[in-house]
């Protein structure tokens, strides 16, 4: 079968992946953004949360530092809650969109942003349970639940390395301060979240080229469908002919009606001939009007004898103007002298016979 998939030898085209970007199919590795964030975010943290950490503990301190009224209302109670919740977010806010920047950036990097109104459109088929297992169940959901479950016992290993790695030191976390527990649990939670984030991001480059590498075989096309789309950009060859054809047709005719304004016709004299055409006032040089061969050269002599065009023959000079001079061009420089005699002839041969 043309489709089918045994068949697709051929590497897409650059039409057919502009056709799947439009579409939203691009290579896309779902890991990539969420190592960018995770990565970023802790690093982030690492150079401004303990300043963050302060502004929070000032927040708290200012929270709970308050005089209350004699009679507790709703409006009192939503007001200092809204002011609680102001001056958090003021403190966190700048890490959330650091890490939407960061998931943005991790998309980017795959060249994968895309915004496509077919990928958002709604489809009814999306809303069939059938094709929603079809897809749970497929070899890409398999391959991305394993991908997923492989992922959660690494970092739980990981995880479990670095706290046991403490243990000595969490029986003295009960005789410390509130400062000191808290630094302790940032600190260990750092170096989990850290060695997470490498191995992430280990895994997000591998699983980008394994993504851009099965999407590009998912792409490839069989022969058929390269020539299809050949004919589709480039046109039907059997058309285009036909086109080019009568291209040549009216090119033609647009030619022989110059003939009958043309002031000599050179011949070979039977096989070539090119009719020339010289306006003093408007032409710099004589200029080719019309030229043929075979049938074509017997076709200009007969128009140019109808309509009392002078004919010189001459072999070389109709051989050299026939296949070095285009249509509708002045002559050569190195031709001027030949041309000139001849025209030279067929003006003193007018002014004899008006005689």
């Amino acid at each position: 079968m043309a489709g089918s998939t045994d068949n697709r030898s051929e590497q897409p085209t650059r039409r057919k992946l502009e056709k799947a970007r439009e579409k939203g199919q691009v290579p896309r590795s779902k890991e990539v953004p969420l190592a960018a964030v995770l990565f970023g975010s802790t690093v982030l943290l690492l150079y401004f949360g303990q300043t963050m950490l302060k502004k929070l503990q000032l927040v708290l301190k200012s929270s709970l530092v308050f005089s209350v009224p004699a009679e507790l209302t709703i409006p009192w109670l939503s007001g200092m809650l809204n002011t609680i919740a102001l001056h958090t977010a003021t403190v966190v806010l700048p890490v959330i969109l650091a890490a939407m920047v960061f998931s943005i950036a991790g998309s980017a990097m795959q060249g994968s942003f895309v915004l496509s109104g077919h990928a958002l459109g709604f489809r009814f088929e999306k809303l069939n349970p059938k094709n929603g297992i079809k897809k749970l169940f497929s070899k890409n959901g398999l391959m991305e639940l394993a991908k997923s479950v492989a992922l959660i016992c690494v970092v739980a290993l990981i995880s479990y390395k670095v706290v046991s790695s403490h243990l000595p030191l969490y029986p003295r976390l009960i005789l410390m301060d509130v400062e000191k527990l808290v630094f302790w649990t940032a600190s260990i939670s750092y170096e989990v979240v850290i060695r997470v984030a490498v191995f992430l991001i280990i895994i997000a480059v591998a699983d980008f080229f394994f993504q851009r590498y099965r999407f590009m075989e998912q792409q490839k096309m069989t022969k058929q469908e390269v020539k299809e789309e050949f004919k589709e950009i480039e046109g039907d060859p059997l058309i285009k002919g036909r086109i080019r054809r009568l291209q040549r047709e009216m090119s033609r005719r647009r030619m022989m009606a110059d003939v009958p304004t043309a002031d000599v016709v050179i011949t070979n004299p039977t096989h070539y001939a090119v009719a020339l055409s010289y306006k003093m006032e408007s032409m710099d040089a004589p200029r080719v009007v019309a030229k043929g061969v075979g049938f074509l050269a017997l076709r200009i002599k007969e128009l140019a004898q109808q309509h009392g065009v002078p004919m010189v023959e001459n072999r070389p000079l109709a051989q050299t103007l026939y296949k070095t001079v285009e249509i509708g061009e002045s002559i050569p420089a190195n031709l001027y002298r030949a041309v000139a005699e001849i025209l030279a002839y067929v003006y003193k041969a007018r002014a004899a016979l008006s005689r």
